[in-house]
């Protein structure tokens, strides 16, 4: 019995072990490549959220959540994104990778694929 229980709790430590390797993966500050446009993604209120840091485009709000929702699924994490072009929320999978977020945003019939690199 003491056996299955020791199996039992190096199971749970793994698995948060994993669970805190994968946020860690995708929180940080993040450079879209347009406009100079860093996003921080962290926990905010208990949740995975990315929020406009900085950026020279004169439409984006400073601190605006643009994404939500934020769900790890495997190796991928799926939510929402905002459009400030378009001011609408479309759906969003982000795949980390070391130093590069690759985001695939889907519009309708379409999709849209970015790449974000860790900034400061």
């Amino acid at each position: 019995m003491k056996i299955q229980n020791r199996k039992l709790i190096i199971l749970l430590i793994s698995f948060c072990s994993f669970s805190i390797s994968a946020q860690s993966n995708i929180e940080g500050v993040w450079s879209t490549g347009e406009y100079n446009t860093k996003i921080e993604i962290s926990e905010i209120k208990g949740q995975i959220k990315g929020k406009i840091k900085s950026s020279e485009n004169e439409k984006a709000e400073i601190d605006k959540v643009i994404l939500k929702n934020l769900k790890i699924n495997e190796d991928k994490w799926i939510g929402e994104i905002y459009s400030v072009k378009r001011k609408r929320w479309y759906n969003v999978v982000i795949i980390p990778h070391q130093e590069v977020l690759e985001l695939k945003i889907r519009t309708g019939f379409s999709s849209k694929y970015l790449q974000w690199k860790k900034g400061k």
